[in-house]
C-alpha cells in the first residue's frame, strides 16, 4: 500500500536530530469496546496503526531514537513496531498508571540531559507538517514549545495561557469556558530539565502526576515555552468512537489506492487483504481491513470494519463501527452520525432486520 510522502525540509533543529518520547501507556477506556482486546496505539487508521503513523511522522522530521512508553502489558505494540527502522525505538514501562509525567519518567534516563527532545502522546492523530513547524518555530530561540490547536470544545482539554507567543499557563478542563480557545494538542518540544520538573511536582486532585504541572513549574521558573499555533490542518485526540471514526474519513483524504483505480462498487474507500465483497454491494468512503466479508446487496458509507468483521446480506451501515470478529446481522439498519456513530464490539453481534440509531453501542 502506498502512501502520501512526508516530504519535510530541514530545519537547523532537524539537522541536530531530536530525540523523541512517545507516550503509550493509556487504558484506552473511553474507546470501549473497541480497545477491549487490541491496545488503542494499535487501532488501524485506514489500515496503519496509529502508533505506526506517530513513528513514520517523527522519522519525517528527523528523529534519529524514540522511547516508546507502554503498559507492563505492552508487548503487543512494541512487536507490532518490529522492523521499524528509523527512527531506532526503545520501550520504558510505567509501572502503574500514574498519569502523563510518571510515564515520561519511565524514559526519563533516555532524555534527562537532552537539550531539547520531542514528546507526543500516543493516541493523536495529526499532520506532520505541524510537528514540523514547532520544531522549526522552538529553533528560533525557546527553551520548548507545544503545539496549541484552536478548539470548539476547549473545557473538554487543558487550555493553554499565553502572552505574545510565550506561554504562562495551563489551566486543566476549566468548567465555565463556552467560547473556544487554545489547547494543549499533546505534542510538545520540551528541555531535558522536564525530567527534574516532573520529579518535584506534587499529585493532582485526581492522583496524577500531570505533565501539565511540571511544565508550569518550568515556565514558573523563567523557561521560555513557545505556543505554536499551526496555521492550518486537523489534529485528534483519537480517544472515543466518533474521534477514531473521524480519524479514519481524514486519512482517507490522503490515501492512494495501490495499482488500478477502484471500481465503481468502491469509492474512495481503503480494502484490506482477503475482502470478500458481495454482488450489487455499494461501499463509499470506508475501511474494510483484513479478511472482512460484506454480502450481497449492502450499502456501506463512511463505515470502519475491523478484520474478520462480517456484514450480512442486505444490510446498510452509515457512520458505523464494527469491531474484529463483529458481524451486522442480515438486513438491519444501522445509521450514526459523524460525531455519534454505532459502534459492534469485538465478537459481537447485531441481529437480523435490527435497526440502530446514533450512539448505539453493541
Amino acid at each position: 500500500m502506498r502512501r502520501t510522502d512526508i516530504l519535510l525540509r530541514p530545519t537547523r533543529c532537524i539537522r541536530e536530530g531530536l530525540n523523541a518520547v512517545i507516550l503509550a501507556a493509556g487504558e484506552g477506556r473511553r474507546l470501549d469496546p473497541l480497545t477491549r482486546n487490541r491496545p488503542k496505539p494499535l487501532l488501524p487508521v485506514a489500515g496503519e496503526p496509529l502508533i505506526h503513523r506517530i513513528v513514520r511522522v517523527l522519522s519525517g522530521v528527523g528523529v534519529d531514537e524514540a522511547c516508546v512508553v507502554t503498559s507492563p502489558s505492552g508487548d503487543r505494540i512494541m512487536d507490532a513496531l518490529r522492523g521499524v527502522e528509523t527512527p531506532h525505538l526503545r520501550r520504558a514501562v510505567q509501572d502503574r498508571p500514574l498519569g502523563t509525567a510518571h510515564a515520561l519518567l519511565a524514559a526519563g534516563d533516555f532524555v534527562r540531559d537532552e537539550e531539547k527532545f520531542i514528546l507526543v502522546y500516543g493516541d493523536l492523530f495529526f499532520e506532520a507538517e505541524a510537528l514540523q513547524g514547532l520544531v522549526a518555530h522552538v529553533a528560533t530561540g525557546f527553551d520548548g514549545g507545544v503545539l496549541a490547536i484552536r478548539h470548539e470544545e476547549a473545557r473538554r482539554f487543558g487550555v493553554l495561557l499565553e502572552e505574545d507567543g510565550v506561554l504562562k499557563g495551563i489551566v486543566e478542563k476549566p468548567e465555565h469556558l463556552s467560547a473556544p480557545a487554545l489547547i494543549n494538542s499533546g505534542v510538545y518540544v520540551l528541555p531535558g530539565e522536564i525530567v527534574e520538573a516532573a520529579e518535584k511536582i506534587e499529585p493532582s486532585i485526581r492522583r496524577e502526576y500531570e505533565l501539565t504541572d511540571a511544565i508550569t513549574l518550568l515556565v514558573k521558573s523563567g523557561r521560555r515555552i513557545a505556543v505554536y499555533k499551526h496555521p492550518h490542518g486537523y489534529w485528534l485526540d483519537v480517544g472515543t468512537p466518533a474521534s477514531y471514526l473521524e480519524a479514519n474519513l481524514l486519512a482517507l483524504r490522503e490515501y492512494q489506492p495501490p495499482g488500478l483505480p477502484q471500481a465503481p462498487a468502491l469509492q474512495h474507500s481503503y480494502i484490506g487483504g482477503e475482502v470478500r465483497l458481495g454482488r450489487h454491494s455499494q461501499v463509499r468512503s470506508s475501511v474494510l481491513m483484513e479478511d472482512v466479508e460484506v454480502g450481497e446487496d449492502v450499502t456501506l458509507d463512511s463505515v470502519v470494519l475491523l478484520e474478520k468483521a462480517v456484514v450480512e446480506r442486505g444490510a446498510q451501515l452509515a457512520y458505523a463501527i464494527v469491531g474484529e470478529n463483529g458481524r451486522a446481522g442480515r438486513g438491519c439498519i444501522l445509521r450514526g452520525l459523524r460525531e455519534r456513530p454505532v459502534v459492534i464490539g469485538p465478537g459481537s453481534a447485531v441481529p437480523p432486520y435490527f435497526t440502530a440509531g446514533p450512539g448505539d453501542v453493541f
